[in-house]
């Protein structure tokens, strides 16, 4: 699904009141666009609104990709300020969502790590481009409880990774002085 989806950020990521509103009504909007636009593409989508006031929109053609609807982005962020209030933080061009697969890497000795968890994303973005030239676009600990983290010897790290970089990383990322496990994750809904 992720391929064929694509979101509009707010100017100052916010929620938005009419979130529920939106995310039952935006759809039909969307499609109305599309058939303005004599847009021949299908016309099914499902909305949401996430906590930062962005708005996804997934199609519902599996075989329709978010590519598609890039001629369409300012039309339907235009009918998105206009249908819904906004006040002075409109929603930015829609926008391709990334799409990326989550990998935990296991057992990184914790003595390694930052001190500051806002530090993560940096340390471990870093090591994996020098040891596998691969560039992570997010970064987290498996375990968010710091003090049971550092209890610890070692701790494991979930990395975003663009699919066609995911052999490289595969099976191991050798740092540290260990070989470290890297084995796919369930993203989590959020």
């Amino acid at each position: 699904m992720a391929s064929r989806r694509f979101f509009a950020p707010r100017a100052n990521p916010a929620p938005h009141a009419l979130a529920q509103r939106i995310a039952s009504s935006f759809p039909d909007v969307a499609a109305a666009t599309h058939t303005d636009s004599n847009c021949l593409l299908p016309k099914g989508f499902i909305a949401k609104v996430n906590t930062r006031g962005a708005v996804p929109l997934t199609g519902t053609n599996p075989h329709t990709r978010a590519e598609a609807d890039i001629p369409y982005f300012h039309a339907l962020t235009r009918r998105l300020n206009q249908s819904f209030p906004f006040g002075d933080n409109p929603w930015l061009t829609f926008t391709q969502a990334p799409t990326t697969i989550q990998w935990a890497i296991h057992s990184i000795p914790t003595d390694v790590h930052p001190e500051d968890d806002e530090q993560l994303f940096t340390f471990i973005k870093n090591t994996i481009h020098n040891a596998k030239a691969v560039t992570i676009g997010a970064a987290r600990y498996l375990n968010k409880d710091q003090a049971a983290r550092l209890s610890k010897q070692a701790t494991s790290v979930v990395v975003s990774v663009n699919p066609n970089n995911v052999p490289i990383l595969l099976p191991a990322l050798d740092r540290f002085s260990n070989q470290l496990k890297v084995e796919k994750t369930t993203q989590a809904n959020g």
